[in-house]
Formats: C-alpha cells, sequence, structure tokens
C-alpha cells in the first residue's frame, strides 16, 4: 500500500486561500481559428503541465490542520468546460471573452477535489479562457507555465521567449564605489520614508473617499472588463525622451532569472489637468517611481508579510492584506509577456489579455504584452463606473498625446 507524498503549502500559497484575499488569475488567448478540441487536450495532456506538482495536485488538509498539495490524476474532462452557444450583447469575439472574464472574477471558487485550475472554450468565439488559483503561483510562474505549451508562429520548434530580468551588476573602480554608497544612501533613506508610509496604510491611513471609492464588500459587486491597447513602438518613443536612470541601465545584466516572490508599492496619483503638458506629468511620474525602485519597499512588504504570516498566521496576514487594499483606491498590475506570435495546439495566437477575481476595488487594471501589443484589462465595479469603454479610451488617448508631444523633441 503506497502512501500519497503531501507538500505543504507556501506562505504565499496560505495567504490567498483565505477568504479575504481568495484570488484567481485569469487569462484569455484568442485565435482567427476554429477550436480543434483534440488538439487541445492532447497538447495539454502531453505537456509538463499536467505533471507539474502545483497543478496535478489538490488541496487538502493533513491531520496537523496544515493545508497541503496532494498529488492526483488529472480527469481533463472536469477541467475543460466548453461554451458552445455565443455569449450573449457579446459585440465581437473580444467583448464575448471580457463578459466571460468578468463573470469568472466573480465567480464561486474552486471545487477542492480537483487541481484548483480550469480552461473554459468559447467554441462560437474562438478563444479560451484560462483560470487558475493564486495559490498555485503568481502571474510570472503560471504565464510561464502555459508559454511551455507554446511555439513561435515564425518557427515551430522554437519556444517563445522573453525579455529576462536581470541583476544589477555593480562597476569597479572609484566611480563604481562612489556611485554605488551614493546608490546604497538612497536606498536607506528611501525604504524608512515608504516602509513608514506603508505601515501607516496597514494601521490607519487611507484614501480620500470619491466615486469610485466603492464600499463594504465591493469586490462580490458585478463587474464589466473593457481592454485598452498600446501599441509597445509607441511607448518606446516616449521612453526616448524620458532619459533613463543608473537603474535601468544596470538592468542589461544577463545573469538572473525569474522570481515567485511578489511585494506591492504603495503610489500616489495625480489629477491631469487639461491642457497641461502630457510628459511633464509623466516626468514627475517617473520620478516617483524612481525613488520607489531605489527602496526596498517591495522586499519589506513581502517580508512583512512573511513575518505576520509566522507569527499570527494566515487568518491575520490576510486580513492585514486586505486593510491596504481597502485603504487604497485601484490596483494595478504587469507582467511580461512574449515578444513573438506564438501557437497553441497549432492555433494562431491574435490576441492574449489577463485579469484577477475581484479585489476590494472599483477599479482593478492588468497588462501584459504580446507580439508588440500591450494589452490593459481594466475590471470595474459597473454600478460605480457606468461607462468603461471611455475610460479604456482615455488611457488609449493619453498614450497617443504623450507619443505627439514626444516626437517632435526626440
Amino acid at each position: 500500500m503506497t502512501q500519497e507524498l503531501e507538500e505543504p503549502l507556501t506562505p504565499a500559497g496560505r495567504l490567498f486561500i483565505q477568504p479575504e484575499t481568495n484570488i484567481s488569475v485569469i487569462c484569455c488567448l484568442g485565435t482567427t481559428q476554429p477550436l480543434r478540441i483534440d488538439a487541445i487536450k492532447a497538447v495539454i495532456a502531453d505537456s509538463k503541465l499536467a505533471e507539474h506538482p502545483r497543478l496535478s495536485s489538490i488541496l487538502v488538509i493533513d491531520k496537523n490542520g496544515q493545508e497541503c498539495w496532494r498529488k492526483t490524476k488529472i480527469d481533463m474532462d472536469r477541467h475543460i468546460i466548453f461554451h458552445n452557444d455565443p455569449i450573449e450583447g457579446a459585440k465581437d469575439d473580444q467583448d464575448a471573452a471580457n463578459i466571460l472574464m468578468a463573470d469568472l472574477a466573480v465567480s464561486v471558487p474552486f471545487e477542492t477535489d480537483k487541481p484548483l485550475w480550469e480552461l473554459h472554450l468559447l467554441i462560437s468565439h474562438k478563444c479560451a479562457v484560462i483560470r487558475a488559483h493564486h495559490a498555485l503561483g503568481d502571474g510570472v510562474s503560471l504565464l510561464s507555465f502555459f508559454l511551455a505549451m507554446c511555439r513561435r508562429a515564425d518557427d515551430p520548434d522554437k519556444m517563445p521567449t522573453l525579455n529576462p530580468v536581470v541583476v544589477p551588476k555593480i562597476e569597479g573602480g572609484e566611480k563604481g564605489i562612489g556611485r554605488v554608497f551614493w546608490r546604497l544612501l538612497k536606498v536607506v533613506w528611501f525604504t524608512v520614508v515608504f516602509l513608514l508610509d506603508f505601515v501607516a496604510r496597514v494601521l490607519w491611513v487611507r484614501d480620500e473617499t470619491t466615486v469610485v471609492s466603492g464600499g463594504a464588500g465591493v469586490e462580490l459587486w458585478p463587474r464589466k472588463l473593457v481592454t485598452a491597447r498600446f501599441l509597445i513602438d509607441d511607448m518606446k518613443i516616449v521612453k526616448k525622451y524620458i532619459p533613463n536612470t543608473d537603474l535601468e541601465e544596470m538592468m542589461k545584466d544577463p545573469r538572473a532569472g525569474w522570481g515567485n516572490k511578489f511585494g506591492m508599492l504603495v503610489l500616489p496619483t495625480y489629477y491631469h489637468r487639461s491642457g497641461s503638458d502630457p510628459l511633464e506629468y509623466l516626468r514627475r511620474a517617473k520620478y516617483m517611481i524612481d525613488q520607489k525602485k531605489s527602496s526596498l519597499e517591495s522586499f519589506f512588504s513581502y517580508k512583512f508579510g512573511y513575518l505576520i504570516m509566522s507569527i499570527l498566521g494566515a487568518k491575520y496576514a490576510s486580513q492585514l492584506n486586505y486593510k491596504i487594499l481597502c485603504n487604497t483606491t485601484f490596483t494595478i498590475s504587469n507582467v511580461v509577456g512574449p515578444k513573438e506570435k506564438l501557437t497553441f495546439a497549432g492555433h494562431p495566437v491574435d490576441y492574449m489579455k489577463t485579469t484577477s477575481s475581484s479585489l476590494p476595488h472599483a477599479i482593478t487594471m492588468h497588462m501584459v504584452s504580446y507580439a508588440g501589443t500591450c494589452y490593459m484589462q481594466i475590471l470595474v465595479a459597473k454600478d460605480l463606473v457606468h461607462d468603461p469603454e471611455f475610460l479604456a479610451k482615455c488611457f488609449e488617448d493619453a498614450m497617443l498625446e504623450m507619443k505627439e508631444a514626444a516626437l517632435p523633441k526626440i
């Protein structure tokens, strides 16, 4: 008689199964061809994804009351969900995908007698929507798992490529020592300042109430999802006008890899008044972000959560994380996607979009890049934000304004 092996959940995994922070990641892939079901099933069954210890395990409670992963056999028919009829009210295929993703954002929890992921196939709209529990991994990890099943459209024998995250390279000599010392002073100063602000957000400081602040239980309110699209080339034009810092120059060392840990940054936002210079607004935003990147706020936010988890348990860590979200106005997250066009099970992937289940915000934004285009998914509480299409258009127009302002000055 063999004993099933069990692996305890990581601290982050335990955080994401708590009621206040029970979050799933939702990703959509669209194609221009009819979906070939047998080919999709075969690719999933033959891939390493089906054998991965997270994606092929169920969530159980051991005899000591600890949450664990228990290896099981995947029943593909329970993980693939078919939507044969057209989505009612959809303007086009991408809008249909957004409607389903918005519904999944406030959908019922996963069944715990099977691994915590599922694949929705919208037959009439030629797209697939993947929903996976955040306890399985962060966005980068889940994207990596998926890309392992894809191939480049221009070369089916090659896998997709991502822009690597790299570690800083310390230059030698007196100049290098001076730069290191100055950078260390900035790290210490900005870390202290921003950590005090972060702790204040946890304890009592909250954003001013606005029309999009939501209310108690806003994460359960009906949602609507829209897409804003940006060309990477347009972003590069704007970036040329805003000079890089020393920090960005050091991000060219090829020695680093993707991580599985995550933290958060608390960022202020400002109103952009009509008629003002969009590049000046961008300079202010970049200056603020550079200060944040010069600190260890995201690192300590992760360690702070880990410490609370270790001392007080997942319940209290989840409540603190939930309070930070309630004390702020919106969340934005982004993941770097593949640079080339992909195929999945022989289907050319036309677009790739992602979002998550609802947070206690009326607006949540997720961005992912794919083959020269950046897709921003704007998930809103539709009782508060009645015209999210207009909001998406404002984001797109702002990008074009910055591009037009930057072109004559480059």
